[in-house]
């Protein structure tokens, strides 16, 4: 799909049948929790859902749940081959992470005219109260006007720019409460300013490329800029233009942009809010104190469309995206390192799409299984609290054959390994809050389950009582309308 903008994307994304259009729905509660229930109890694929005629606001002021929440939005996102294919979980990450492999980084282009300056604010002008940003959940403690968007940084020291979606709460008409996690980039990037007692320049820009959306949402190196990860994903530059405020690079392409500074000691309670694994994990429902973005310029299209994302108990919105991007990260750990006899990975959307990690292996030595699990349970970014190690026979994205792996092949003592005092986060909810609220650094336990047949035991074990894959393949030949029915 060769698109511009997402104004484009939308048009080919509905030609497709994977868009909804909804009219009338409230930015309090109804859009993210209409969105919330059709994406856990729907049918699949579920299409992106746009609201419109939102309550309190004009016509032409457009909400977006769920941009690239279907394998083939996604496919179009990444730029795939085969788009036109509803690619099953495995044949999506495995088809990204042959392209990921041999990405070639391709640097942003600036361009001097973009739509997104229809619109332009400053000073006593700026409200971003105008736009439709959703209370997502009951117990939100406010509106979040940043949630599938990106937030825009440069490193003091190297000029790098960063690109990251850390979650923004509407504080007022010119200010937004910004949470970022500890060893994320920009709150690394916003701590050296910090330290040196300096203003940070910040955007804010929502309705983005999709490509560049998900670059945003990864963990990649430092110093690799998303700008040039999504340019290398797409084939071609993307297009910035120059913040006129904050003289950042911005995406030419956006429905909105925010420019803006933070200043040392600056900070607003911020929360509470439900997050992607299903509670308000940060201290529960006590806000916390953030940093403040001052706004000092806001420029929009015309009818502008605001991109969201409302986390909830999984699956949900962004359950897909994120098990993909999980799963690459794992599957590319453990091949850099050179770990051999690799056939799948799967990160399961039910565990919050990182937390609970299968592996799928053609066991070639002793030990072999216990080694990938306990590589794939320490990868950045995957906070793969459970890491289950299967063979080449059990399909890992099928949790139902995992967990018949899992009970059938193995002797608990033998196969469970815990490791103590690993890296968390404030979002892990087996922390009490009680710890939380100490401020000290915070440690939670990985268990890696090998589930595979013993090494020693594989040419002698149990014969597996299922039709083989010939007999599966020539009834579903001879039978093809019974088991399009019924399959």
């Amino acid at each position: 799909m060769i698109y511009r903008d997402i104004r484009d994307w939308l048009l080919s994304v509905e030609q497709d049948g994977e868009l909804k259009r909804i009219s009338g729905a409230s930015w309090d509660l109804e859009m993210a929790s209409i969105s919330e229930i059709i994406y856990r109890e729907g049918k699949r694929p579920i299409p992106a859902l746009l609201f419109d005629d939102i309550k309190d606001y004009p016509k032409g002021y457009q909400a977006l749940f769920g941009l690239i929440s279907s394998p083939r939005r996604l496919a179009y996102a990444l730029h795939l081959p085969n788009q036109e294919k509803d690619l099953k979980p495995l044949e999506l990450v495995r088809t990204w992470r042959n392209k990921a492999r041999d990405l070639k980084l391709i640097p942003p282009e600036y361009v001097t005219t973009s739509k997104v300056s229809e619109n332009s604010f400053t000073g006593e002008d700026i409200d971003i109260t105008k736009f439709p940003s959703p209370r997502c959940h009951e117990l939100d403690g406010g509106r979040y006007i940043g949630s599938g968007h990106t937030i825009i940084t440069r490193d003091s020291d190297t000029g790098f720019i960063n690109l990251g979606t850390y979650r923004c709460m509407l504080v007022d008409g010119n200010r937004i409460a910004l949470h970022m996690l500890q060893g994320q980039h920009g709150k690394i990037i916003y701590d050296k300013y910090m330290a040196r007692g300096e203003v940070m320049p910040v955007a804010i820009a929502i309705g983005i490329d999709p490509t560049l959306w998900f670059a945003s949402c990864q963990h990649i190196q430092w110093g690799l800029s998303e700008y040039d990860y999504a340019g290398g994903i797409k084939g071609m530059p993307i297009e910035i233009i120059k913040g006129e405020y904050t003289n950042l690079p911005l995406p030419a392409s956006a429905e909105i942009i925010i420019e803006g500074e933070c200043h040392p000691g600056d900070m607003v309670e911020e929360g509470p809010f439900g997050e992607w694994n299903g509670y308000y994990a940060n201290q529960g429902l006590e806000p916390v104190p953030e940093p403040v973005i001052r706004v000092k310029s806001v420029l929009h299209r015309d009818e502008p469309i605001l991109t969201c994302s409302s986390p909830a108990m999984p699956p949900g919105v962004n359950s897909l995206p994120s098990a993909v991007i999980s799963a690459a990260t794992v599957w590319g750990a453990l091949e850099s390192v050179g770990m051999p006899g690799i056939k799948g990975v799967w990160s399961h959307e039910e565990g919050g799409s990182r937390l609970f990690n299968v592996v799928s292996i053609q066991q070639s030595y002793a030990g072999h299984s216990r080694d990938v699990g306990l590589i794939a349970s320490q990868c950045v970014g995957s906070m793969g609290k459970y890491t289950v190690t299967v063979d080449e026979d059990i399909n890992p994205s099928d949790l139902g054959q995992v967990i018949w792996a899992i009970s059938t092949r193995t002797d608990p003592e033998r196969a469970v390994q815990i490791i103590p005092r690993c890296g968390s986060s404030s979002a892990d909810t087996s922390i009490p809050l009680a710890v939380k609220k100490e401020h000290k650094p915070l440690y939670s336990s990985r268990a890696v389950i090998d589930a595979c047949q013993p090494y020693e035991s594989k040419g002698e074990w149990y014969p597996v009582a299922r039709a083989s894959n010939d007999l599966r393949n020539n009834l579903v030949n001879n039978w093809q309308q019974l088991f399009e029915e019924l399959c």
